[in-house]
């Protein structure tokens, strides 16, 4: 009787088949998973019987994930490419994390994971909800590709981390005896506005990795001040040059002040 071989897709021992063709997958639906991913990413590199590519980990192929999304954004993202990335065959990569989509939702609660929510309670609403926009705004700056994961939807995100996140923010409203919707109604502006500038800065960032530089020149040429009287100085005095920085610390200021305008009008001690 020949030695066992392992499975193609899990890597699990195989039994020598009894006659005919030799056995690659352990059940139906180990051959199913190796079928699709061949299906969505054509060809599928098969590694070599018994291999079980005792290098790889969860940990390792979404570190390398985060890599790539990071540099290229999450559109050069697949399994085939992390693969490629980690020395690996992409049935490989099948046997730790099931598809993309597992390995996106994997690589955002590793990337929100490794900035520790504060621990120790704000000084007050203001506070707590400038270190949630900071710890954001620095977020989206270090990984770009997450914010489109993370958006303020109506659809809830079935991420364990950033429903940690948004408990943290929320905290910032203990104390001041808020009904829960106007907590909600306080925390969808302030989230909103944050995404919102992030949403630009991510544009930006796209922009140049498909154009590269010379964008501030065409800016210049666009907003002729004898064409556009208004929005050329406009421009000009607050983005000639662009800095998104100060921007978004001006706006929350304007935001944050909103709020405590609203919490003051009606009675309630901040």
């Amino acid at each position: 009787m020949s030695e066992s071989s392992a499975c193609m897709s899990c890597g699990r021992a195989l039994e020598p088949a009894e006659r005919g063709r030799p056995r690659r997958y352990c059940s139906r639906a180990c051959q199913a998973r190796a079928y699709r991913a061949r299906r969505t990413e054509e060809p599928v590199d098969v590694p070599e019987e018994g291999g079980n590519a005792p290098h790889l980990t969860i940990e390792r192929i979404v570190r390398a994930g985060i890599e790539v999304a990071d540099a290229e954004g999450l559109a050069a993202l697949s399994m085939r490419r992390v693969a490629a990335d980690l020395g690996a065959s992409t049935m490989a990569l099948y046997r730790h994390v099931a598809s993309k989509d597992e390995l996106v939702a994997l690589m955002v609660e590793a990337a929100l994971t490794d900035v520790p929510l504060p621990d120790v309670p704000p000084r007050d609403w203001r506070h707590g909800l400038e270190r949630a926009a900071y710890r954001d705004w620095e977020l989206y700056h270090r990984h770009p590709w997450i914010l489109s994961k993370v958006l303020v939807t109506t659809h809830i995100h079935s991420s364990p981390a950033l429903a940690a996140d948004s408990e943290s923010a929320f905290s910032a409203f203990d104390g001041l005896g808020l009904e829960p919707a106007d907590a909600f109604r306080y925390m969808f502006t302030f989230a909103s506005y944050v995404q919102g500038v992030a949403l630009t800065y991510i544009s930006d960032v796209e922009a140049e990795r498909q154009a590269g530089h010379g964008r501030d020149d065409q800016r210049r040429r666009v907003f002729d001040p004898g064409v556009y009287p208004r929005l050329a100085p406009a421009m000009r005095a607050g983005a000639d040059p662009w800095d998104l920085d100060t921007l978004f610390a001006a706006g929350l200021a304007g935001v944050l002040d909103g709020i405590a305008a609203d919490l003051e009008r009606r009675g309630i001690e901040a």
